[in-house]
């Protein structure tokens, strides 16, 4: 049973991070609505995030990086709303510590799953940049570069977006042999 939800919240992740990815786009066009779906995206990639923690076998290091991408994801979606009301620059801060909090995990777990799933690793390390390159779109917002800011936050949400992909289909049977490594041993 937990393998099936370690599964599930892969790709719970996966769903989130690009409803998420989604919302940002459409908010450079429609700045509430695009809010309101990256509420639902990042509240439900921290629901992934979190159930991927509960559910790793026995590894600290994947558990406390999948525990900083859900606390950083939960705070993404908590920050968005805030931007409904709340048209504050404390808001983009927030949004850049979270975002580098969530690059942190990732970067943290993509070193836990380098030996037993290489795949997953990386799909954690593309997870990494785009949390980065979303948190340099949001610092160039705050100094009033718009333009150029919300291309590249768009652009690292999406690439976040690629990176959960990658991981769930690394951890699906059936799949990840779609993204295995020529030479590489099949993970379990």
């Amino acid at each position: 049973m937990s393998n099936y939800l370690y599964i599930a919240g892969n790709w719970i992740e996966a769903l989130g991070a690009n409803l998420a990815a989604l919302g940002v786009s459409i908010e450079i066009q429609d700045s509430i609505d695009g809010k309101r779906l990256r509420v639902v995206g990042d509240g439900v990639q921290a629901v992934g995030n979190f159930l991927i923690a509960e559910t790793t076998p026995s590894d600290g290091l994947a558990v406390l990086g999948n525990q900083l991408q859900a606390i950083a994801s939960a705070g993404n979606a908590v920050i968005a709303h805030r931007e409904i009301y709340v048209d504050e620059d404390i808001n983009n801060q927030l949004e850049i510590i979270s975002d580098a909090i969530q690059a942190i995990g990732s970067f943290i777990t993509a070193e836990a799953r380098r030996d037993d799933n290489p795949p997953k690793a990386v799909g954690n390390l593309i997870q990494a940049i785009g949390a980065i390159i979303e948190a340099t779109g949001v610092l160039n917002v705050l100094l009033r570069k718009e333009e150029e800011g919300d291309q590249l936050r768009s652009a690292g949400k999406w690439i976040q977006g690629a990176g959960t992909i990658i991981q769930a289909v690394s951890v699906t049977p059936g799949l990840k042999h779609l993204v295995q490594f020529e030479n590489a041993e099949p993970s379990s």
